[in-house]
C-alpha cells in the first residue's frame, strides 16, 4: 500500500470516529468548528484508535477486511466478507452455464474462493422449495385456527407461489445466513430518507397482523367504595383493530456485459454491491411513499392516464401519499399556489382524530412528525423566513438523512422519491405535464414495514447477449394503521399538492 493509500485509510478511520461524536451534526462535522478544535478531536480519536485496536497497522495495510482474508488475493482487492459471499454466489450460480468467449462452460467457484467462503462466511444454501413448503404450512395453520378467512388464505397461497417463482433466475436455492444480506438491508436503511424512519419487524408468516389501538380507555370519577362486599366498577373497553400485512416480492436487476470469470469480476464486486444498495434505498423510499395498487388505465397516482406495467413496484400495496390523495381526501390540501408556512400548520391540523383522541399531527416527540417533499419544493421551503435551516441547528442537533430544515419544530426532508405531478396530485405519463410540487406530512408511528425475507441474490447468464443478469429479491410487507380497519380512517398522513414551482 502506498503512502497516499495509507493516509486515505487513516483519514477514513478517524472520520468514522468523528462522525459518531456528539459534536457532529447527523454524521457531518460542524463547519463552525475551528481548525484547532478539529485538530484536538483528531488527536484524541487517533489515540483511541491505537489504544483500542492493536491491529490498526494491519488494517492500514490490508484495509478493514476480515482478518481471515489477510494474505489472499481478495484482501488485496479490498473485498469484505460480504463481497466474498456475493462473488461466491455469482460463481456458484453460473456453474455449468455456457461461455461466450472461448467456448466451454463456467466451472463455478475456484478452490481458493470456495475455501475462503467456507472460512469467513456463515451462509448456507437452502432450496426454495423447502422455504415455500414452510410458508404454506404456516398459512394452513393460520387458516385452520381461524386466524384468517378463506379469501385471505387463497390470496396468501397465490402470493407465496408467485414470490417463490424462480423462473427468472438460474437456480432454485437461496443463500441464507449470509453477511451481504444484512449489509444490503442496512444500506437500504442507511441511504434511504423515509424508509429508514419507519419501524420494521420480522414477519413469522407470509401474512401477519399488526394490532392497532382504536381509542384510549376513559378515566372515570368514582366514589369511594366502603362496603365490605365491594363490586366492580363499570369499565370502558379499549377499542382495537388489526391491520393485515402480506409480504410481496420485489426484485432489482443489474446487467453486466461480458464474461464473469472470477478473476475479472473481483475488482467490480464492491461496486456492484454499492449500486445494489443505492437501488434498494431509493426504491424502498419510493415504495412506502408512492404505493398504489390501482392497476387500470386511469387512476393510479403514479400514472394517472395510462395502464401501469404489471411489474411496477408501486402496485404491491398502497403507500403514504395514497392516504391524502385517494383514501382520505379530507387529509389533503389543493394549494394552487406557492408553498407557505400556513400550509404546514393546516396539514398538522388535518391529522387529528378527535373521536379517538389521537393527535398524529402534534406528537410528543417532534421527530415523529416528518415533512417530505420533492427536491424543488423542499428547496423553496428552506428559503422561507420562518424556517430553521440546518446551519442554524446547533452542535448537538440530530439530522435525519436528507433533512434540509425544521418547520414548526419538525424535520423537513427533500427526496427525489416524491414525484412532481399534475395539478390533481397524480403523475401523468407525459413528463412535461408534471410541473407541480407536493408536500407530504406523516407520523412515522402510523406505518410499519414487515420483512419476510430480506435479500436474495440470483444470477442468470444470457449468452446470446453476452450479459449476466444479477437479480436481488426481497419480500416485504407494509402496514398502515387505521382505527376503523378501512383506509378512509387513516389520519397518520396528509398531503398538500398543486404547489407552484415557477
Amino acid at each position: 500500500m502506498s503512502e497516499t493509500q495509507a493516509l486515505e485509510a487513516l483519514t477514513t478511520e478517524v472520520r468514522q470516529r468523528l462522525d459518531a461524536l456528539d459534536t457532529s451534526i447527523g454524521g457531518k462535522i460542524d463547519e463552525r468548528l475551528s481548525d484547532s478544535r478539529l485538530t484536538e478531536l483528531v488527536k484524541a480519536n487517533l489515540k483511541s484508535v491505537l489504544d483500542e485496536d492493536p491491529d490498526f497497522a494491519r488494517k492500514l495495510k490490508f484495509g478493514a477486511t476480515d482478518r481471515k482474508l489477510v494474505g489472499t488475493k481478495y484482501a488485496r482487492a479490498g473485498l469484505t466478507t460480504a463481497d466474498i459471499e456475493i462473488l461466491y454466489d455469482m460463481q456458484n450460480a453460473l456453474a455449468g452455464q455456457p461461455k461466450v468467449e472461448g467456448g466451454g462452460t463456467y466451472t463455478g467457484p475456484s478452490e481458493e474462493l470456495r475455501n475462503t467462503f467456507d472460512a469467513v462466511s456463515k451462509g448456507r444454501y437452502v432450496d426454495n422449495a423447502v422455504a415455500q413448503a414452510q410458508d404454506e404450512r404456516q398459512l394452513e395453520d393460520a387458516y385452520r385456527s381461524r386466524r384468517i378467512d378463506r379469501a385471505t388464505f387463497d390470496a396468501g397461497l397465490r402470493a407465496i407461489r408467485a414470490a417463490m417463482d424462480t423462473a427468472e433466475s438460474g437456480y432454485g436455492s437461496q443463500l441464507v445466513g449470509a453477511e451481504y444480506v444484512g449489509e444490503l438491508w442496512e444500506a437500504a436503511r442507511r441511504d434511504s430518507r423515509v424508509f429508514n424512519l419507519l419501524d420494521s419487524w420480522e414477519m413469522n408468516a407470509p401474512t401477519a397482523y399488526l394490532p392497532v389501538e382504536v381509542d384510549i380507555p376513559e378515566m372515570m370519577f368514582v366514589s369511594e367504595n366502603t362496603a365490605n362486599n365491594s363490586s366492580d366498577y363499570s369499565t370502558v373497553k379499549t377499542g382495537s383493530q388489526r391491520v393485515a400485512v402480506t409480504a410481496k416480492k420485489f426484485v432489482l436487476h443489474q446487467m453486466w456485459s461480458g464474461e464473469m470469470e472470477e478473476d475479472s469480476i473481483i475488482p467490480f464486486v464492491p461496486f456492484l454491491r454499492r449500486q445494489a444498495g443505492l437501488g434498494l434505498a431509493h426504491y424502498s423510499d419510493a415504495l412506502v411513499l408512492n404505493g398504489d395498487d390501482t392497476n387500470a388505465g386511469t387512476g393510479n397516482i403514479n400514472l394517472d392516464d395510462a395502464d401501469p406495467a404489471d411489474t411496477k413496484y408501486y402496485l404491491a400495496f398502497d403507500g403514504i401519499r395514497h392516504v391524502g390523495i385517494v383514501d382520505n381526501t379530507g387529509n389533503s390540501i389543493d394549494v394552487a399556489g406557492a408553498i407557505s408556512l400556513p400550509i404546514f400548520n393546516r396539514l398538522r391540523g388535518l391529522m387529528i382524530d378527535g373521536t379517538r383522541l389521537v393527535d398524529w399531527g402534534h406528537p410528543i416527540d417532534p421527530n415523529d412528525l416528518v415533512f417530505v417533499a420533492d427536491p424543488e419544493t423542499a428547496d423553496r421551503v428552506a428559503l422561507l423566513d420562518e424556517v430553521l435551516t440546518v446551519d442554524k441547528y446547533g452542535q448537538n442537533a440530530t439530522i435525519l438523512n436528507g433533512e434540509l430544515a425544521r418547520v414548526l419544530g419538525h424535520p423537513m426532508i427533500g427526496s427525489i422519491a416524491v414525484p412532481k405531478t399534475e395539478a390533481d396530485g397524480k403523475a401523468s405519463t407525459t413528463g412535461s405535464n408534471n410541473v407541480k410540487g407536493q408536500l407530504v406530512a406523516f407520523n412515522r408511528r402510523g406505518f410499519k414495514v414487515g420483512w419476510r425475507r430480506r435479500v436474495q441474490l440470483e444470477t442468470e447468464r444470457l449468452p446470446g447477449r453476452d450479459q449476466t443478469r444479477l437479480v436481488y429479491s426481497m419480500r416485504l410487507g407494509f402496514g398502515r394503521f387505521s382505527p376503523t380497519g378501512a383506509a378512509s380512517g387513516i389520519d397518520a398522513a396528509a398531503v398538500a399538492y398543486d404547489i407552484s414551482l415557477s
